[in-house]
This record gives C-alpha cells, sequence and structure tokens, in this order.
C-alpha cells in the first residue's frame, strides 16, 4: 500500500469508531498518556487541538494549565511547514485555523515561540493518521510535525486509537519516530 492509501484506510476505521467507544478510550488514552513521565516531569508541554475524529487533546491542555505547566499549542501556517507555537492560558481566546481546526489567538507577540523553545524539559503530545510498534507515525502528509520534533529535544509521545496501528509504516529519513504512544489498550515504545 502507499503512504496515501494507508492515510486513507486507518482514517476510515478511525471514522467508524461508535461515539460511545470513542468516548470511553479517550478517557483511557488521556489516563494512561498523561501519566507518561517525560510528560509528568515537564516543565512546558506542546499539545494540538484535535479533530472530531481523533483522540481528544483538551484534556491534555487542560490537566497541564491545572497543574501549573506551560502550554503550547500549534498555529499552522497558510504556507511553508513551520508551525508556529502559541503559549495559551485559561483565557485563550481560540478561532478556526486553516484547516478548521480550533487554534489560539495570540495575545502578544511574547506568546509565540519557536521549535527550539522546547528543549529535553517539554514534552510534545502528537497527532498521527498511522503507526507501528515501533513507533513509526504515519501523518496527514504535509510534514509539519516531522518537521518541528526534528528542531526539538522534546520527548514526543503519540496518542491514537488501537484501529490505527499498522504492520509497518515505511519510514524516510526526514520522519521522525515517538518515544512512545498511547492506544486505549496499552503503550508501544521503540
Amino acid at each position: 500500500m502507499t503512504k496515501q492509501e494507508l492515510r486513507e484506510s486507518s482514517i476510515a476505521r478511525r471514522a467508524s469508531i461508535e461515539p460511545a467507544d470513542r468516548a470511553l478510550w479517550d478517557q483511557l488514552i488521556f489516563e494512561r498518556a498523561h501519566k507518561h513521565r517525560a510528560f509528568q516531569i515537564a516543565s512546558r508541554v506542546h499539545v494540538y487541538r484535535s479533530t472530531s475524529e481523533e483522540v481528544l487533546s483538551m484534556p491534555f491542555i487542560e490537566y497541564a494549565l491545572g497543574i501549573g505547566k506551560e502550554v503550547y499549542v500549534p498555529i499552522t501556517p497558510e504556507t511553508g511547514q513551520d508551525l508556529q507555537h502559541c503559549r495559551v492560558t485559561w483565557g485563550t481566546q481560540w478561532t478556526p485555523g486553516r484547516f478548521g481546526i480550533l487554534e489560539p489567538v495570540p495575545e502578544s507577540d511574547q506568546d509565540l515561540v519557536l521549535a527550539e523553545h522546547f528543549d529535553q524539559s517539554s514534552a510534545v503530545i502528537v497527532p498521527l493518521v498511522a503507526f507501528d510498534k515501533a513507533c513509526h507515525r504515519l501523518g496527514y502528509g504535509k510534514g509539519y510535525y516531522d518537521h518541528f520534533l526534528a528542531r526539538t529535544q522534546a520527548t514526543a509521545i503519540g496518542i491514537a486509537y488501537q484501529c490505527q496501528l499498522m504492520s509497518e509504516v515505511s519510514s524516510e529519513p526526514h520522519d521522525v519516530a515517538l518515544a512512545a504512544i498511547a492506544t486505549q489498550e496499552c503503550w508501544y515504545r521503540p
């Protein structure tokens, strides 16, 4: 299968999850993933905003804010591969971004940081379309997260439903493997 065929297959399986199962699985994945040591000890975390078919990410943002961590959410650029990284607070305003996903509205330029801001004391919760047991991820094909993760020293943690597991996701030189991936059933580590 090509990468695009793998994407389409995984997205279709993810879309077919029953709402009651999705709600339970989102809770189980949150309970597993937020207890990862790197997430617990991180002084700053980077968390994407999920679509309606992805693992719900808002609990990670709320939890991190609630225990006093710096929290950043990406803003997708109109052109190029460099995500912007915006610090969020309880009072952050949100607006639909380039792909219709809610993104933070920066209150000032000081809220925006470069990828290099995320050092060894940081954790990143990463979206994915599919993954394999070696923690290779297949994203949406735009390269935003591979480009971002290649420029950080943060621990990258994927969250996904078990149905997104593939026997193998072919890895290319620019692809960045994740430190771990949490599903509703278990952890995967390379």
